[in-house]
């Protein structure tokens, strides 16, 4: 599966005071899920299709962590990639 694969590199978002360094496509689908500040708006639902499309072989890991990227800075959010 293609949510296991180590991305070429990692993406680091800070929430609040938190830093969150995401590895892999399920460890941005479960930012996403349980961490992102908030879940409503066309980037969050893009990027969590777009991890649940990589988790399922449709779509590239690449894809969803481009995807992450974008909802991070929709949101304002400090990143490092």
């Amino acid at each position: 599966m293609s949510d296991e694969k180590l991305w070429n590199k990692p993406v680091i978002i800070a929430i609040g005071s938190a830093r969150y360094i995401v590895k892999n496509t399920r460890d941005a689908a479960w930012l996403l899920a349980d961490k992102w500040p908030v879940l409503t708006g066309k980037a969050f639902v893009r990027a969590l299709k777009a991890c649940a499309a990589a988790m399922e072989g449709k779509r590239s890991a690449a894809y969803a962590r481009m995807a992450l990227i974008a909802a991070a800075r929709h949101e304002n959010l400090r990143i490092e990639a």
